[in-house]
């Protein structure tokens, strides 16, 4: 059940509804509810996988219980470790057992050992990356004592299956989601327009952006390089790059309107991106809760911050190494992953210069205004092994660039017209959003409604054919 669908307006006008009618100052029946919907939600893709998201949720839950029961460090660590090996396991075992085997045999058989790969024939989980990152992080927050564990079991399967952030994030962590599950649950107006307002929001960027641009641009110039000039293969990158960002974003701003809805508060995933001055900055506003996550569960736990630059270098590069492996079990994002740690590295190496040197950093607009350019294109160079289905696509595309080829027969004008409104909207004043939801919110109730009628029309004319979100793949 995608979030564009009719269908899931339609359950969560009903989970609406049933929610506040049942919700009152003892929490257990609002959750039980919440709980027995988001497990219904994830049923609807597959029933089987219910029996995972209970497996990985309950041993988590015991597990955070008995380590902070434990004094011992080895036996804390044990349980750990445990934990550790359920999630990661369930995660190699359906996305990353195949990969590994054929890269193993494909490498045996360069070396003269003839070899077949063996595979395991399994459905790929919805959402796996993401729950489990959210219930490991949990465990490993009891462990490292910044968390106290929960001794609301059906709390925590509510927190690990809430049917707003499953599917795709944002991956929010224990310490931000699981309290709100036992405070009184409640809605003023003002949050109520503000949590349709992102719904609206994130729809009209999925289906009028990011949907328009995957089935008339991005996907043609991807599948079939060669018919493309240099300048449209050009403009087919830059459309990835924004397709990517409002189906992304568009999906963020659903799911927390859809938790807003039912008094829950998420945190922001997206910061404006491309207006980011260098690949720092790019990480600190996109995909932001698993930008922190990596830091803070990987980042840290292989080292972090060490004496030595080498180490500190090896260290960003590895996390980012993962985390491209975490998207996707393939070498395109093992290379996108790659590019970005030696990107990150690098930039930290300048900056560690500068201030070696005492040297403040250059303020002219000018100056801004080149890094901007400069990080976006080196963002949209890594977003070509993102979006390539094989490395051979992915240089397929890169040498089109330097085809020398400049004509844009293909490039429709309607394409234009959305790749230059996309782009626009991006770069409008910090408050410009707040000013347009804070004009929703003070029209009358029904001019609201013949608003979000009229929205929902057009929408449903200009989708064609539905688009899955890009990260509910992962």
């Amino acid at each position: 059940m995608f979030f564009t669908s009719g269908k899931y307006m339609i359950f969560l006008a009903v989970v609406f509804f049933v929610y506040w009618l049942v919700a009152t100052p003892r929490r257990r029946v609002p959750v039980l509810l919440l709980l027995g919907a988001s497990y219904y939600f994830y049923a609807l893709w597959d029933p089987r996988f219910l029996a995972l998201l209970f497996l990985i949720s309950t041993v988590d839950f015991l597990t955070a219980r008995f380590i902070d029961a434990s004094e011992g460090t080895r036996k804390r660590r044990l349980l750990l470790c445990a934990s550790i090996l359920v999630d990661i396991g369930a995660l190699f075992t359906f996305k990353y057992f195949n990969f590994f085997s054929g890269s193993l045999t494909d490498l045996l058989n360069r070396f003269g050992w003839h070899a077949s790969p063996l595979l395991l024939h399994v459905i790929w989980p919805l959402g796996l990356s993401f729950f489990t990152f959210r219930s490991l992080s949990y465990v490993i927050d009891v462990y490292r004592k910044t968390q106290k564990p929960t001794d609301r079991y059906f709390d925590y399967l509510a927190f690990v299956s809430f049917f707003p952030t499953i599917v795709a994030g944002p991956v929010v962590r224990a310490k931000e989601l699981l309290p709100q599950f036992r405070e009184r649950p409640s809605l003023t107006s003002e949050e109520a327009g503000h949590a349709i307002f992102l719904i609206m929001l994130g729809l009209v960027k999925k289906i009028a952006i990011a949907d328009y641009l995957a089935n008339n641009l991005v996907g043609r110039v991807f599948d079939q390089p060669q018919l493309y000039s240099s300048v449209e293969t050009l403009f087919g990158i830059y459309g990835y790059a924004l397709q990517i960002y409002c189906d992304f974003s568009g999906y963020s701003d659903i799911a927390i309107g859809s938790a807003l809805l039912l008094g829950f508060k998420l945190p922001i995933n997206f910061n404006s991106p491309y207006r980011a001055q260098s690949l720092p900055d790019f990480w600190k506003r996109w995909h932001i809760t698993l930008s922190n996550w990596l830091t803070d569960y990987v980042y840290f736990s292989i080292g972090g911050l060490r004496k030595r630059p080498f180490n500190l270098y090896r260290n960003v590069v590895l996390t980012m190494l993962i985390g491209g492996l975490w998207h996707g079990a393939a070498w395109t994002f093992v290379i996108w992953g790659g590019m970005h740690g030696l990107g990150l590295a690098v930039n930290r190496w300048w900056e560690n210069r500068r201030r070696q040197q005492k040297r403040r950093p250059r303020q002219e607009w000018w100056i801004k205004a080149i890094c901007i350019v400069a990080t976006f294109h080196f963002v949209c160079l890594t977003w070509v092994f993102f979006r390539a289905a094989s490395l051979q696509q992915a240089w397929d595309v890169i040498a089109r660039l330097g085809a020398m080829k400049f004509e844009t027969a293909n490039l429709a004008w309607p394409v234009v017209a959305v790749l230059c409104a996309g782009y626009l909207s991006h770069w409008f004043p910090a408050g410009a959003l707040d000013r347009l939801r804070g004009g929703f919110l003070w029209l009358p109730a029904p001019v609201q409604a013949a608003l979000i009628l009229s929205v929902a029309v057009g929408l449903y004319y200009l989708s064609s054919v539905e688009v899955q979100f890009i990260y509910g793949n992962f």
